[in-house]
């Protein structure tokens, strides 16, 4: 069994300079594979405004879509659709590699059930799970569980300003709270306060049950 999981751009249409987005979240990307690199496959850009990565189990899957979303910059967000199934490789004489099967399905059907909920009553709520119903049944159970925990954490990220969503990737990196502040240009008691704020403590946590390295 594979983890998919299917980008998409929020709002990519509306965007000045559609290179300098491609740019930007590329960027993130590469800081979020360097920061945590357990994917089967890195993120890469597929058609249009979305891209896609593999990583080998759901916690795997759950920190990178969480440091993407700290790791984008100002102005910049992705829905995350995260699907559970096999994939197959088709054959093809003009690409290079095409996947198919029931995780990309899964992802597929995640990142519009994302969609739904960001526009409708939970905007800021922008990833799901779907796990396939050929998957084992223990996989299948969490699938409830963890989009309670999507739910919540995505809430949390979209209730917190860009420069406290980056210095709470910096501290996550290892950045000390003085580096974070001079980077930022304010005091470092700003910096402390953004990443200690109750809830943002609760995400950390939440983040290291998972496996997230975050000092």
């Amino acid at each position: 069994m594979a983890v998919t999981i299917i980008s998409d751009v929020v709002s990519s249409r509306n965007a000045p300079d559609r290179n300098a987005l491609q740019r930007e979240i590329e960027s993130a990307a590469l800081a979020v594979e360097k920061a945590h690199p357990r994917a089967a496959q890195p993120w890469w850009p597929t058609a249009g405004d979305e891209f896609q990565a593999v990583y080998d189990t759901i916690e795997d899957a759950l920190v990178a879509t969480l440091y993407l979303q700290l790791a984008l910059p100002e102005g910049i967000a992705c829905r995350f659709g995260i699907g559970v199934g096999d994939i197959t490789p088709v054959e093809s004489s003009l690409a290079d590699a095409i996947q198919d099967g029931p995780g990309w399905w899964a992802a597929r059907e995640a990142v519009q059930r994302a969609e739904e909920r960001d526009r409708g009553r939970f905007p800021g709520g922008r990833s799901w799970l779907t796990v396939h119903e050929t998957a084992s049944a223990e996989l299948r159970a969490q699938e409830g569980i963890v989009n309670a925990y999507l739910l919540l954490r995505d809430q949390v990220v979209a209730d917190m300003n860009a420069r406290a969503r980056r210095a709470v990737f910096d501290s996550w990196l290892g950045l000390q709270q003085k580096e974070i502040a001079e980077k930022e240009g304010v005091t470092q008691a700003a910096v402390s306060q953004a990443i200690n704020k109750p809830l943002v403590r609760a995400l950390r946590l939440g983040a290291k049950d998972l496996g997230l390295p975050t000092g």
